[in-house]
């Protein structure tokens, strides 16, 4: 619980700036985390081209899964929706920013990954009508996943197959549960009942451990470790999002005030790379704009460059380095030792120079 204060605390005193940044991240995180659950294996980098549309999500894309860009599209839609604007805003931006390559089966898939979303909210609903501590309502969520047909964890399967004239029974591997459509809405529960200031997604708070757990002291231990977790995560990432935005404040002189690189910088450093079309689809800006936006997050120091496919993805450091011709920490320019060695070692061997120029010279001109 105190945890879960210290994130409803940073919420309440970050500047809109850190939270730009913040949501951001979350439509990231909650994008990441549905893939992962229904079985899809990527690295950062990989999703990175996947979404700017420069690669498939994984090489040997796995078998019996939702495909990957239906389903970031209905979670996409769903938190373009959202109670908070900043998070429904960059749900928005990242909506248009969707490059991934089209999924060749996913006949039925957005019809399913809605249904899901739409049953989760039910079961949410549900529970949000009753009222309790936050454990106590984290408690009924899993009550209500193990009862659910449709969120429950299934069982592997058996299927019959010819071979040879015989029938073979082999083992299939369970479908997937979706539940991340649960955690993309049981921040509605926190929010009502007071322990978040706003709803957001909270990617892993349904523990399939906790459903299997052989007492209730077990399950009440992972499921609040998993809410521990999720809160000490969440404000951490909030603190980085807003040391993030206190540097995208410091422009360089000569950028005028409506300009849009802040924005850029924050859905860089929330979201991460992204290439030309994808900002020019999320700003709604030229290319030419884009160009210039970029030369600002240049001059500031903060931006990073790197191809993948012939096609350059931009994102901007998480570390400090100096923007270009920045001023010294105490306001004025001062030169290195060695560059002061090596100014006085050359005024040394001037005088010297001078010093035998003037023995080998007349006292008067003739």
């Amino acid at each position: 619980m105190l945890a879960l204060g210290q994130l409803d605390g940073a919420l309440e005193h970050a500047d809109a700036s850190a939270l730009r940044i913040f949501a951001a991240r979350l439509v990231r995180d909650a994008l990441c985390s549905a893939l992962r659950q229904e079985g899809h294996g990527f690295t950062d980098q990989r999703f990175q081209a996947w979404f700017a549309g420069l690669a498939t999500l994984a090489d040997t894309p796995p078998r019996g899964v939702r495909p990957p860009r239906v389903l970031c599209e209905a979670i996409l839609t769903q938190l373009a929706h959202a109670g908070w604007p900043p998070l429904a805003a960059m749900a928005v931006n990242f909506g248009s920013a969707l490059l991934a390559p089209r999924d060749l089966t996913s006949h039925g898939d957005h019809e399913q990954a809605h249904a899901a979303i739409s049953n989760a909210r039910l079961l949410v609903t549900e529970l949000a009508a009753e009222p309790g501590l936050p454990l106590a309502a984290l408690a009924a969520l899993h009550d209500a996943v193990a009862a659910s047909t449709r969120f429950a964890p299934a069982e592997r399967g058996r299927a019959a197959i010819a071979l040879d004239r015989h029938r073979k029974a082999i083992e299939r591997d369970a479908p997937p549960s979706p539940r991340w459509a649960v955690e993309l809405l049981f921040g509605e529960c926190l929010r009502a009942g007071g322990a978040l200031r706003q709803a957001l997604p909270l990617p892993g708070i349904v523990r399939l451990d906790a459903l299997g757990a052989e007492g209730p002291a077990e399950a009440r231990t992972i499921r609040a470790s998993a809410l521990h977790e999720i809160a000490r995560d969440m404000a951490e990432k909030l603190r980085e999002a807003a040391r993030l935005s206190r540097r995208a404040a410091q422009r360089p002189a000569g950028v005028r005030g409506t300009s849009r690189a802040p924005l850029l910088h924050e859905i860089l450093a929330g979201f991460g790379a992204m290439r030309s079309a994808q900002i020019e689809s999320a700003l709604g800006a030229s290319r030419l704009g884009v160009r210039g936006m970029l030369a600002t997050l240049e001059a500031m120091g903060v931006l990073e460059r790197s191809t993948i496919a012939g096609v350059r993805l931009y994102s901007v450091s998480t570390t400090e380095r100096p923007a270009l011709g920045a001023d010294a920490p105490d306001g004025g320019f001062t030169f290195s030792s060695s560059a002061l060695d090596d100014y006085e070692a050359s005024l040394a061997s001037l005088d010297r120079l001078l010093a035998r120029s003037d023995e080998g010279m007349p006292d008067k001109l003739p």
